[in-house]
């Protein structure tokens, strides 16, 4: 699952990438890095970007960079 398939709310936790991540540092740059929990708070309508909350902030990301991040569910 990628963090665009959360809903408003839920927390995950960061398994790893879809991609290579070499090829996208500035996702780790920004602090996801596996391990991570992270929660959704909300997500645009219209394939807008998606916000999520990391450790203290708040994290804005485009759909196609929160579609790179798998992530699994946290109970």
């Amino acid at each position: 699952m990628t963090v665009n398939h959360l809903h408003p709310g839920e927390f995950a936790v960061i398994t790893g990438f879809t991609e290579d991540i070499n090829t996208d540092p500035r996702l780790l740059e920004m602090g996801l890095l596996p391990g991570s929990v992270i929660r959704m708070i909300k997500q645009a309508p219209f394939g807008g970007p998606v916000e999520l909350k990391i450790k203290d902030y708040y994290l804005s990301l485009r759909v196609e960079d929160s579609a790179k991040i798998i992530v699994k569910k946290k109970i």
